[in-house]
């Protein structure tokens, strides 16, 4: 009752506050007739108050549902109060799209999902959390997940091997430190070194103190060692090769680069993209300059295109002077490389002219 009674004072309340409004109105608009000035047309008295105290039910009929939560009484009273004009938009949805907690991961074979520290929702692994984030949404931290959902009962637990509803193991191999489970096809192996877990065995691979990173017992006694040289961006995609899920390969000049994109580049150039050294041996690409010199050799510029330049080498770093410039290359006298770069022109075809005739009228 008390409720109704407060309720009912503030609609009289407001009626009297409507009335007084319009009397104001109707002076206004006397004294603008009086002094020549034509008003706006008003909307009658009778049904301005109508459309009013049936608003104000409205409202408070929307205040009394007590099965609307408040973001749908604030948005029905804001539409009555618009009018129906403004849109009201709807709430925002959740930052990442919530995929089914049994999805299948294509990058481990297990069988939980993770629940990301960041966000809180479930995903397959680490892995299919970056695909599926929106931009700007950091990457997950392997090493802060704390919580796992079993995929043959969808139990969220507490991160281990073993799910604590069904007793069905995760994964054949587990390591606690990275939360990572998969099988072990790959022969997966945690270095403490590193920090987290590579595949390939740990038989197969010694790690390199002043490269950090763990490589093949194959090659680490000839590989060049570089002070962090994997703690570096991949020079062809920009993925850190440190934590990169893809092999690394050595260059001969002793940077490094993923092993799938050194192929690809190989099929169009075949220098280091960060040096620009011949990443091919010297007697691999002998046959190859021995052709350009002779095609060279059988072309020559014409006077007009002729020019005399400085060259660097860049596999021997060697500068030649006054060497014949021509389309196909400039090979270095030195190591017999095309691998060269033009580091001055001292003359073009017209000064040669000159400079022959110069040459010819003062022998005469």
């Amino acid at each position: 009752m008390s409720d109704d009674f407060n309720m009912q004072d503030a609609e009289m309340a407001d009626s009297d506050d409507d009335f007084d409004d319009e009397e104001e109105e109707e002076e206004e608009d006397e004294m603008n007739d009086d002094e020549g000035v034509a008003a706006p047309a008003q909307p009658e008295p009778a049904a301005e108050e109508d459309a009013a105290i049936a608003r104000r039910r409205a409202i408070q009929a929307i205040v009394r549902d007590t099965t609307l939560s408040e973001p749908e009484k604030r948005q029905r009273i804001q539409a009555l109060m618009s009018g129906g004009r403004i849109e009201v938009a709807p709430p925002p949805g959740p930052l990442i799209p919530a995929p089914d907690g049994n999805s299948a991961c294509v990058h481990y074979e297990r069988n939980c999902n993770i629940v990301a520290p960041c966000c809180n929702r479930v995903f397959g692994c680490r892995i299919c959390h970056d695909e599926l984030s929106p931009s700007g949404h950091p990457p997950m931290n392997r090493f802060l997940i704390r919580e796992v959902v079993c995929k043959l009962c969808n139990t969220r637990q507490a991160a281990g091997n073993c799910c604590a509803h069904c007793n069905a193991q995760f994964g054949e191999y587990h390591c606690g430190m990275c939360n990572l489970w998969m099988s072990q096809s790959k022969k997966p192996f945690h270095c403490n070194r590193c920090g987290f877990c590579r595949v390939g065995g740990v038989e197969a691979f010694r790690h390199c103190n002043e490269c950090c990173m763990c490589i093949s017992v194959t090659v680490f006694d000839t590989h060049q060692c570089l002070k962090d040289k994997y703690k570096n961006n991949c020079p062809v995609c920009r993925e850190d090769m440190f934590s990169s899920r893809q092999s690394p390969q050595d260059l001969p000049c002793g940077h490094a680069i993923h092993a799938h994109c050194f192929r690809k580049l190989a099929g169009f150039d075949y220098r280091c993209p960060i040096c620009k050294k011949t990443v091919v041996s010297q007697q691999s690409m002998a046959a190859a300059w021995e052709a350009r010199a002779r095609d060279i050799a059988e072309h020559p510029m014409p006077p007009e295109l002729q020019r005399v330049v400085d060259i660097m080498c860049n596999d021997c770093e060697t500068k030649s002077h006054r060497m014949v410039w021509h389309f196909l290359g400039i090979q270095c006298p030195r190591c017999n490389s095309f691998n060269t770069v033009v580091d001055q022109v001292l003359s073009s075809g017209n000064e040669n002219e000159s400079e022959q005739a110069n040459a010819t009228s003062g022998s005469a």
